[in-house]
């Protein structure tokens, strides 16, 4: 382990020779989507990511994407990352030397500054140990086998236990992937084979009845200074379904508009009243890790769908009777928004009718409120 830090030590020195001697070694190169290939037994099981997908040709310079060289074995050895938000440009290269059972892959920044230092062994064919050394400390993986399959991952920092990972499998593959940390934490389920017959449409509608139930006392529990002008359900994240009920007063709406711009009227961060959806739903927990094995270039991405699943929820609650729960305007609104405002115009369009989203939004423009 000193060997692979000290390695790591003299990689800034290095890269312009492994930068070489990699690129030296390619045959070929293809274009994949993002996360790419990795070795690791369970590396993107356990975090809910699809292996990227081969390319017929590079995509669109604003999609983030891979270009991978692959050496005369089909081994990769480059690896270069370019962001979509920078216009295609490379923001990272991976180096990656193969010496018969000893892997070792260097991760760059795009300025040759190292980042990582991998070294992965081999034996009979499957992967015994991954070290991973940082600026930061090293993490070590062990992995153990029944049958050519990986059962168990014990996952270590610093030389202390960090975290073991149990895998099961049955005829068909992976059944499930469970994590038992070192530090008195709960066992969690990583990964669970969906049940026969599981159907994502109707547990994400599921998943909308317990939403539209759980809603409104959430929003009646919001210490809100006067009538409410809407309610905005707040994520980070669509598919993570983690939800945050954020109020605002019409004269706190037209503050925001004033001061900053229409736009910020609905930027729910800046409501002072707010507080977290308690989604602890049956069923959850599936629907979450099958929107997140949803590949995000894909038609029906988890994104997309969780997204549709908020809209949703915020149509039906914008039909309901809020004189039970709590004063509110005659312009009162509710609305799905993630915290960059990225989807705020889309999210609208979908919950809101047209008639009343373009008066809403004039309204909000002449700084002009109506309470009920």
């Amino acid at each position: 382990m000193i060997d692979l830090a000290a390695r790591f030590a003299r990689l800034a020195a290095e890269h312009e020779h492994r930068r070489s001697a990699a690129h030296d070694r390619v045959v070929h190169w293809d274009w994949y989507t993002w996360p790419g290939l990795d070795p690791r037994p369970l590396h993107f099981e356990r975090d809910l990511l699809r292996p990227g997908r081969r390319l017929d040709a590079r995509p669109p310079l604003n999609q983030s994407v891979l270009r991978i060289g692959f050496d005369a074995e089909g081994r990769v050895a480059v690896t270069d990352e370019h962001s979509g938000f920078l216009r295609g440009r490379r923001t990272s290269e991976t180096f990656t030397h193969h010496d018969g059972d000893v892997v070792e892959s260097a991760h760059f920044d795009n300025g040759g500054r190292p980042v990582f230092l991998h070294e992965y062994r081999f034996v009979d064919g499957l992967m015994r140990s991954a070290d991973m050394v940082t600026r930061h400390g090293h993490e070590r993986e062990t992995y153990e086998y029944t049958d050519g399959r990986v059962t168990r991952v014990e996952i270590s920092h610093n030389g202390r236990p960090r975290a073991r990972l149990a895998a099961e499998h049955d005829a068909d593959g992976l059944v499930r992937i469970v994590e038992a940390a070192h530090l008195r934490k709960p066992a969690e389920v990583r990964y669970e084979r969906p049940p026969a017959g599981f159907d994502l449409a109707v547990a994400c509608r599921t998943i909308e009845d317990a939403l539209v139930a759980a809603i409104p006392p959430t929003v009646a529990r919001l210490p809100l200074d006067g009538a409410a002008d809407c309610v905005a359900l707040s994520y980070f994240l669509a598919e993570t379904l983690n939800i945050v009920v954020h109020a605002a007063t019409a004269d706190e709406r037209a503050a925001l508009a004033a001061t900053y711009d229409a736009d910020a009227a609905w930027s729910a961060e800046d409501f002072e009243a707010n507080t977290p959806v308690d989604t602890d739903i049956d069923g959850i927990r599936m629907v979450r890790q099958e929107l997140a094995l949803r590949n995000a270039d894909d038609p029906g991405s988890g994104t997309e769908l969780a997204r549709r699943l908020l809209c949703a929820v915020a149509a039906r609650l914008n039909h309901r009777d809020w004189s039970d729960t709590l004063p509110v305007t005659d312009d009162f609104v509710v609305y799905p928004v993630d915290l960059e405002l990225e989807y705020l115009h889309q999210n609208l369009t979908d919950c809101v009718p047209p008639a009343r989203l373009a008066h809403l939004r004039e309204r909000l423009r002449l700084g002009g409120t109506t309470v009920d």
